[in-house]
């Protein structure tokens, strides 16, 4: 099972964040029965930070869009950080209501301070992400997932 993070990371402390919730997490999925099975689908691993270089940004962005989209295409769930109005987590978000990919929404504090149609594309929503109870209900969570996929062959809900 495959999941696409979907969060901004262009300063210290978005990428302060994101390594102390994917620690939390990976540490929570080992608690998991499918722990070893989820993988976490990171896209500044594979696409360059282009958002401080106005000419770089205009020369790549439909290459790192159309990469992010290829990953996310590849993923069975979306999940996103709501957190610092990033238009990118946006985008990825519409884009897999779009085609049908669950997303999952998560906050460094409430998940009701997005927007209004980033909240009705989320299939859950975490508040204080990085709370250890919050991130232990996510991994299992993704648990369920991933034990549904494998016995029912699809995805949970679906017939």
């Amino acid at each position: 099972m495959h999941i696409y993070f979907a969060h901004p990371c262009f300063n210290d402390s978005q990428a302060q964040f994101k390594n102390e919730f994917l620690e939390k997490l990976r540490g929570a999925l080992e608690q998991t029965e499918c722990g070893k099975a989820v993988g976490i689908i990171d896209p500044f691993l594979d696409t360059p930070n282009i958002e401080g270089n106005r000419e770089t940004k205009l020369k790549l962005s439909r290459v790192v869009k159309d990469t992010c989209l290829r990953m996310l295409e590849e993923c069975d769930m979306i999940v996103a950080l709501i957190d610092d109005g990033d238009t990118g987590v946006a985008f990825e978000v519409g884009y897999a209501d779009a085609i049908g990919i669950p997303v999952i929404l998560i906050s460094k504090s409430d998940c009701a301070g997005a927007n209004a149609m980033l909240i009705g594309a989320a299939r859950e929503r975490f508040d204080n992400v990085l709370d250890d109870e919050q991130v232990s209900k996510l991994a299992r969570m993704f648990e369920w997932y991933c034990i549904s996929k494998e016995r029912f062959g699809n995805e949970p809900g679906k017939s």
